[in-house]
């Protein structure tokens, strides 16, 4: 697929690391992946294994990451001292979006986040999205009256990954980027508006 603009990738079921990818997708613009809700992922995978996506694909402008999860199992940044993964850094100068849904307080994706604040130059926003992002009444998307439920151990995460990106995120963000960060809803979720885990 030489010329592949668009890619949406999902996977359930992740245990081992995303490898350094052998070949470049030299056209990709659109870069979507999924790592699924119902999957569990190994507590040891490391979120900035992703970062070999970005050095694979020069010309992507978009990028969305959906990394839900029912129960955090990752290490937190604030179990350990957070360092750069022991990636090259590479200048990303066309990506312009990235958005993460599920974001946690695990180490490895706020290193990743890092890493895309540092070497994406063009950069204009990012979102971080702390729950699943799908239906939220206060953002006008939901056709219900009320936020979609989640569970209470990501609605505990919650507050954590707020921290985490006021911590080691915020004061990397350059004054081009806008960042948007989505919390729990103060209305539904302050309710204990769980599903079973």
């Amino acid at each position: 697929m030489p010329i592949l603009e668009s890619l949406s990738i999902r996977s359930h079921f992740e245990m081992v690391d995303t490898p350094m990818l052998p070949t470049k997708f030299m056209f990709l613009k659109y870069l979507i992946i999924y790592m699924g809700i119902t999957g569990e992922r190994s507590p040891s995978y490391d979120y900035f294994s992703l970062a070999s996506f970005l050095d694979a694909s020069p010309l992507l402008e978009t990028l969305t990451l959906d990394v839900t999860q029912l129960e955090m199992h990752h290490e937190s940044v604030f179990e350990g001292s957070l360092q750069l993964g022991q990636m090259p850094a590479h200048h990303h100068g066309c990506l312009k979006t990235v958005k993460i849904t599920g974001f946690t307080s695990a180490k490895s994706l706020v290193e990743l986040t890092c890493y895309i604040l540092k070497n994406a130059e063009s950069l204009e926003c990012l979102t971080l999205d702390t729950l699943s992002g799908t239906s939220r009444c206060y953002l006008g998307i939901s056709i219900m009256s009320s936020c979609d439920p989640m569970s209470e151990d990501i609605f505990l995460e919650a507050p954590r990954a707020i921290a985490a990106i006021r911590t080691y995120i915020e004061d990397k963000v350059p004054s081009t980027v806008t960042l948007t960060v989505l919390e729990p809803c103060k209305r539904c979720h302050a309710k204990g508006k769980f599903v079973g885990v």
